[in-house]
């Protein structure tokens, strides 16, 4: 038997899935007072609620309507699924589907799960029309996140394979938005998560350096204004150039000795330095969520004795700088105190 010819079920509406769809107003009268909003370039904000690894999830307004809820706090509900169950304890609520079909305006969609995919982000259906991505942690099994989301918002992020054209992943950069202001958020937004991931992990939290900052801004400027003195392969420059055109949806990454040549670039000496080039940024929790159930991103988050990151936004497009925190010279030795 094929897993096409399973029928996937829908389960009953439980947890954040029955917010999505309520209006942004309907929402905020049942939960007032969020702690933070962020803009996004999909003319999306997240309100942002909790600030631990207990009570921190983050709602995604689009057009004045919850699209999506991304949970991470064990103490959120998140009926039926708990923090930290494995693919077994889920196997006994549900059945874990390689294929959805669905309809969403007048296109009907078929989305096809590869091995990695039911092993790392499962999906699940809801009766009132919604989906959840169960983000597994790669190097633990265990659920890390959970991103409740409708139809359009699963469209638009859509990490599965699909046979059909997607009408909905459109371009998400609005030249009209404050680009400053929605780089600042992602950048904040990117932060906020790493470090409560660490936390949940018992490493040390991520705090911003001015080096790596300054650097990581002169890395992404290099990259906008001239690409090709990094990435000289034909080939990968031309997948570049589609990233850049928005005519592909295929993650960019550069190569190692591409990386190698940027952080010569930005002069960036100390060996224990590495980094992570990633694009497109579309959807930061999607990123994050997605390199902790990657195996080759997971590597270069789980460096136990870093503790300092420098990061820069330029519009879909983000290079984060990690490094462990340089022990403090003599009064004698730095010349000063």
């Amino acid at each position: 038997m094929t897993h096409k010819s399973v029928p996937y079920y829908e389960l009953n509406t439980t947890g954040m899935a029955n917010h999505i769809g309520k209006t942004k107003d309907e929402f905020l009268k049942e939960f007032p007072n969020p702690k933070k909003t962020w803009l996004s370039y999909d003319k999306a904000e997240w309100l942002v609620y909790g600030d631990s690894t207990k009570d921190y999830y983050q709602v995604e307004i689009k057009n004045h309507v919850v699209a999506s809820v991304f949970v991470l706090g064990s103490t959120v509900d998140s009926t039926p699924f708990t923090m930290d169950m494995n693919l077994v304890d889920l196997a006994e609520i549900t059945t874990i589907f390689s294929n959805f079909n669905f309809e969403y305006g007048d296109e009907k969609y078929e989305v096809e799960l590869t091995e990695d995919d039911m092993n790392y982000r499962p999906l699940v259906a809801f009766n009132n029309d919604t989906f959840a991505i169960l983000h597994m942690n790669q190097l633990t099994g265990k659920l890390l996140a959970i991103r409740y989301l409708d139809k359009q918002t699963l469209l638009s992020i859509m990490p599965y394979q699909m046979e059909q054209e997607n009408h909905v992943k459109e371009k998400n950069i609005d030249e009209g938005h404050d680009s400053k202001k929605i780089n600042d958020a992602n950048r904040e937004q990117l932060t906020t998560l790493l470090n409560l991931f660490r936390e949940k992990d018992e490493k040390r939290s991520y705090h911003l350096d001015t080096d790596l900052q300054v650097k990581a801004t002169k890395g992404i400027q290099i990259l906008t204004e001239k690409p090709e003195t990094i990435i000289t392969s034909e080939d990968h420059f031309s997948d570049w150039e589609k990233i850049m055109k928005q005519q592909s949806e295929e993650i960019f990454l550069l190569e190692n000795e591409e990386l190698t040549k940027l952080t010569k670039e930005v002069d960036l000496k100390n060996k224990k330095n590495h980094a992570i080039f990633y694009a497109p940024v579309t959807d930061v929790p999607f990123m994050i969520t997605n390199w902790y159930g990657s195996r080759f991103y997971h590597e270069e988050i789980d460096h136990k004795r870093d503790s300092t990151i420098g990061m820069a936004f330029d519009k879909d497009k983000t290079l984060i700088f990690f490094g462990e925190e340089e022990k403090k010279q003599t009064t004698e030795s730095s010349g000063k105190l």
